[in-house]
């Protein structure tokens, strides 16, 4: 069995039992912050969340007035995200796929995000990632990426050779801060870079502007 089979298996254990450790409801403050700024440039707009989840960030977009899509190759994930958003309106559309195969025209969308996707994308299919979601993306568009630092840990006495590895069958990506002007430099201007700390947990949180 490869790695993304692996991977996908756990993540459906994970949205069975529901116990999974990621925040379900409620956006992160980072998103919060860059809505109120994006409000002030498009009244209108388009978004893509790719791994999305409970929706927990289309849901706040699409609340705003943007019409929003929440994407995600679990079935039971878009299930409760629907549960989740049930009478929400028609800004909000669930989407099954992968992040490898995205059933979206090039230019399609003003803001992407992606909280938790990439860090469980193998280095060595990062073009792939790159070459799937960039194309998507409008002319000064807006990219969110949220991903595992390299000072997250599973558990206190995880010591790492290498900037990933598998954990319970499924495959972590860590980052350094300079990372992402060598993954994402050529295509998007770095906005914003923070990192959020609490306890073991780190990540990097990133807004960058597609070149225009």
């Amino acid at each position: 069995m490869g790695i993304y089979e692996s991977q996908k298996m756990y993540f459906e254990r994970a949205y069975q039992t529901g116990q999974h450790g990621w925040p379900v409801t409620g956006p992160s403050d980072f998103v919060v912050r860059f809505l109120k700024r994006f409000q002030s440039e498009k009244q209108s707009g388009r978004l893509l969340d790719i791994g999305c989840g409970e929706a927990r960030h289309a849901g706040v977009f699409a609340n705003a007035g943007y019409q929003a899509v929440a994407l995600d190759y679990q079935l039971l994930a878009l299930k409760r995200a629907a549960r989740f958003f049930e009478g929400h309106g028609s800004n909000l559309q669930f989407m099954q796929g992968d992040v490898f195969h995205l059933p979206f025209t090039p230019a399609s969308f003003d803001v992407l995000i992606d909280y938790g996707c990439l860090h469980h994308v193998r280095r060595r299919d990062t073009q792939a990632y790159l070459n799937s979601v960039i194309p998507l993306l409008k002319p000064t568009g807006y990219f969110l990426l949220s991903c595992f630092s390299e000072h997250f840990k599973h558990h206190a006495k995880e010591v790492r050779k290498r900037d990933w590895l598998v954990h319970q069958g499924h495959y972590d990506r860590f980052f350094r801060r300079e990372h992402f002007g060598e993954i994402f430099g050529n295509d998007f201007d770095l906005l914003e870079i923070e990192e959020e700390r609490e306890a073991l947990y780190a990540f990097y949180h990133v807004v960058m502007q597609k070149h225009d």
